[in-house]
């Protein structure tokens, strides 16, 4: 079903603060909800409200994100988010790592006890917004072996690249996981009662498997084989053994009530006016752009976020969330 943009920000922010989110951060929240959906990113939107309710009601998860100044010095800061929304963590983050950079060429904005923040190119936006360049990486709870190896020992361990170009062209936004899929594909596909394709995981005994759960109870599969087992664990070092965050295993699925999720972030931003001036950097991004798309054979090549910043500028109004999720959100007002 299609559902108006507006009915599902203001559905995703009764909810919050019906359970004592404060407005100002439930505003972010549902911000990251919509964003998900309008660029195609729909399992990382609506599909959580109702695991945040239970985490909330756990005491397992706060409600207010607080996130504390650990340590600041020169271009680096080091923050503590108190186990709250992940969402409002890396905003605020984010934020920080923008006003240094202006001062010292890059921001760098470390978070520790935090939980998942839903859809990185939200944050990678968020950055090149304020024509600044974004590297973002996030530690997730176990779904990937080290590669010969059959215990889910870190996560998917989504990584995101935010590069900004001229006013009204897409700005180029790689966010991508290091399995071959998302975990919350398999989650929502679990949900809505679908089969996943082969490829995408293993089951608990090490097959191939296309059932949901299965795939949830084994291991996903890493792109490229050990090459997405290795940047699985220079994630987990980045995001969680350098923040302080839970990381070798110890990171914990949004939806466990009975412990703190403990994620990690860490978030880059260069000024690349500390390189050369905007014009000359405008200007190579253009010619960049120009030369991929010149190096077309069949079908239309498309730059990294680009489908996302079409499926956006499309769905102005609307977007498409499935009718068991509408059902289930609405059950939480």
């Amino acid at each position: 079903m299609r559902i108006s943009k507006k009915e599902l920000f203001e559905i995703s922010l009764k909810v919050l603060t019906k359970h004592s989110v404060p407005e100002d951060q439930a505003r972010i929240i549902a911000d990251t909800v919509v964003y998900a959906h309008a660029s195609g990113k729909g399992t990382h939107g609506a599909t959580r409200l109702g695991v945040y309710v239970s985490k909330i009601k756990s005491g397992f998860m706060r409600p207010d994100t607080i996130l504390s100044k650990i340590s600041e010095k020169g271009a680096i800061g080091v923050y503590d988010a108190g186990h709250g929304f992940g969402q409002v963590a890396a905003f605020r983050a984010v934020e920080k790592a923008i006003e240094k950079s202006i001062v010292h060429g890059v921001g760098i904005s470390s978070v520790r006890h935090s939980n998942n923040f839903g859809t990185a190119s939200y944050f990678a936006k968020q950055a090149t917004e304020q024509n600044k360049i974004a590297l973002i990486f996030s530690n997730a709870a176990p779904a990937i072996a080290p590669w010969g190896g059959s215990r889910p020992l870190f996560g998917t361990n989504p990584v995101a690249f935010g590069f900004p170009t001229p006013t009204d062209t897409s700005p180029i936004i790689l966010d991508m996981a290091v399995s071959n899929a998302a975990r919350g594909k398999i989650r929502l596909a679990e949900k809505n009662g679908e089969k996943i394709p082969f490829g995408w995981a293993l089951d608990p005994d090490g097959n191939p498997t296309d059932d949901p759960t299965l795939a949830i109870l084994g291991s996903m599969l890493p792109i490229g084989e050990h090459k997405g087992a290795g940047l699985a664990i220079v994630v987990d070092l980045l995001a969680g053994l350098l923040t302080g965050s839970g990381f070798a295993g110890r990171v914990k699925p949004l939806n466990t009530l009975n412990d703190y999720s403990d994620n990690g972030h860490l978030f880059l931003v260069l000024d690349a006016t500390f390189f050369m001036d905007i014009e000359s950097y405008y200007e190579r991004m253009n010619f960049l752009r120009v030369t991929v798309k010149e190096n077309n054979l069949k079908n239309e090549i498309l730059l990294p976020g680009e489908r996302s910043y079409s499926n956006e500028r499309r769905y102005t109004e609307t977007v498409e969330i499935s009718d068991n999720i509408y059902q289930e959100i609405k059950y939480l007002l």
